[in-house]
Formats: structure tokens, sequence, C-alpha cells
């Protein structure tokens, strides 16, 4: 492909060049404006390709009735007019969707799955100056794990990267490039290690990041106790069921109850203790040391039988411990001896 194009370049510019002669200083500035002009050109594209597709999500946000009648005209396009399919199979393919789409919250679980799109599309122009996207990241989450219950336990579309949405299909942009940006809102570590912690660090605020390691670790409680555990899965590719995953499978938070009691006890039990020591920690590394020492020392006594207490205690004393300062030549050489 590339090699075509470098072709139908040198065609173009053939009339300046003389045949078999070597390329002159104007030769070469011609040929690397011309580049630069095709590059100005797709990025130009790209970008009114990108404006086109924010418009009609954000208009697609404004409802739930609007987001699901949105995912339909979006999945209409990518898997029957793209794929030469007739009208009549899509209309064949929504009669047997209409129970699935008319699930309890699917509409909600779609406009916040469009919303995610739309900063992941901002997060790549952004080109990894995320500090800006911070409060928006932050807001869009609250309003998610706000109201868990909103979504009737269907959250299977949340788990799924925005890029891979028939939504991003539709309108070709699928391929953006981002860097250091989570693709699904439910990757809540990866959100809060990359996007939320780093700005209030860099500029030491420790209240603020205490308070976000406090949200996280809610965030965590409220996917493992509503929807039965966090990170992607449950991926809905264009024409398959809303909130199902490949062959059907429904992975939208459902499952049997005892199932998810188990998990979040697990949860409670093991990795709630593991997150609220990180917490500890991060502060006394970020600057907190007097308050977050005193509070790593009362966690690890308080949770002596839990599976990690050993490895808490070995780095909690690698913290507090001064460095040991290097020996001098002459000390080292009194203990060798001659």
């Amino acid at each position: 492909m590339q090699r075509t194009a470098y072709l139908a370049l040198l065609l173009s510019a053939a009339p300046m060049l003389a045949h078999a002669d070597p390329l002159s200083q104007a030769d070469r500035e011609a040929l690397i404006e011309k580049l630069e002009n095709l590059r100005e050109n797709a990025k130009e594209k790209a970008m009114g390709r990108i404006g086109t597709a924010m418009s009609a999500y954000k208009a697609a946000m404004g409802s739930d009735e609007a987001a699901v009648e949105f995912y339909l005209k979006c999945v209409e396009k990518v898997e029957f007019e793209d794929q030469k399919k007739s009208a009549q199979d899509f209309r064949e393919w929504k009669r047997r969707q209409e129970d699935q789409l008319k699930q309890d919250g699917l509409g909600r679980c779609l406009r916040h799955q469009l919303r995610w799109l739309v900063l992941t599309l901002e997060a790549a122009e952004a080109q990894g100056n995320l500090k800006d996207l911070a409060p928006k990241a932050s807001a869009a989450l609250d309003d998610i794990f706000n109201s868990p219950d909103q979504f009737g336990g269907n959250v299977g579309p949340l788990r799924e990267p925005v890029t891979n949405t028939v939504f991003a299909r539709a309108y070709n942009i699928g391929g953006a490039k981002v860097e250091n940006w989570p693709l699904s809102p439910l990757e809540i570590p990866a959100i809060f290690n990359q996007v939320l912690f780093p700005p209030l660090r860099a500029t030491g605020k420790l209240d603020a990041l205490r308070e976000q390691w406090q949200r996280r670790i809610r965030y965590e409680g409220v996917m493992h106790k509503e929807w039965g555990g966090g990170g992607r899965g449950g991926e809905n590719r264009g024409g398959g069921r809303p909130g199902e995953g490949r062959g059907g499978e429904n992975r939208g938070g459902g499952g049997h109850a005892e199932d998810h009691s188990a998990e979040y006890e697990k949860f409670v039990n093991e990795t709630l203790p593991d997150l609220k020591w990180q917490m500890e920690e991060d502060m006394y590394k970020s600057g907190d040391q007097q308050r977050a020492a005193v509070n790593m020392l009362a966690h690890i006594e308080n949770n002596l039988t839990h599976p990690k207490a050993r490895d808490w205690a070995e780095r909690f004393k690698t913290l507090i411990e001064p460095p040991k300062a290097e020996a001098t030549p002459k000390e080292t050489a009194d203990k060798t001896g001659p």
C-alpha cells in the first residue's frame, strides 16, 4: 500500500523530473511539499470524521430512547448495509432482538458507553496530556457508580472497549490511537492509576489523592457487589444482542446470586484489605508519611491473618528504615584486615 502510494506520488511529479537523473534540491522540496499536503488532507478528513461522529454521539446521549435508536442505526449500517444484506434481514434481526432491546437499563448503559467514547476521542486529540480530562472522567464515573441500580444489572456494554463498539465502527474511528487511556469505563484500576492519580501526585494534593483512593475502593466494591466483578468481558460486537458476548453468552453482570455473594465475600476478605494497604503505601510515597505510617502499622495489626500480612510487614519495614550509609574505604579496610 505504501509503495503504491509512493509510486503514485512520483508519477504525479514526473513532469518536474528528468528521466534517470538524480533528484535536485528543488525536486526534493517539491516532493516534500506534496507529501505534507497529502498528510494535511488526510488529517483534515480524519478530524472531520471525528467531529461528525462526536456530534452524533452527543445527540444520542440525550435520552435512553435516543441511545437505543442510535444503536439500531449503527447496527443496520455496520452489520447489514456494509455487508450488503437486505433491509428485510435487518427487520428480521430487529424482531428477534425485541426482548433484548427492551431490557431494563440498556438505554442508560448505552448512553454511558457513548459518553466514554466521546472522552476517548478527546483523549486521542490530547495526545497524552490527560490532565484536563481527569475531571470529566471523574464525573463520568460518579454518574455510573453513584446509582448502580440504574442499569438493571445490564452492564455488559460498559465492559467493552469503546473503540470496538458498533458506534465506533459505524463512523470508522475504531483505529483512533489513545495512549494511557482505558477504553472501558469499568477499568477502574487503570482509570485511577493512569488518569486520576498522576495529576494529584504531581501537584502534591495529598488530601485529594486520598479522597480519590477512597472513591476507587468504593467503586471496586460496587462492581463486585452489584455486577459480579469488573474488568473487560461481555463484549457486544455489532450484530450481537446488547449485553451479550459471542455465542449469545450473557455477561452483562448477570449470573447466580450465590456466585455474586461468594465473590463479594472474597473481595471483602482478601481484595479490600490489600486495596487499603496500597492506598496507605501510595500516600506514604507521595509525601503523607506520618499519617500513612500510623495507618499502615494499624492495618497490619488488624489483619494479621491476611495472606499478604507478612509481605506488608516487610514492605513497611523497608519504607520506614533509614537508608544505610555507604562504608568509607577506611571502614571497609578495617573490617577486611590487611
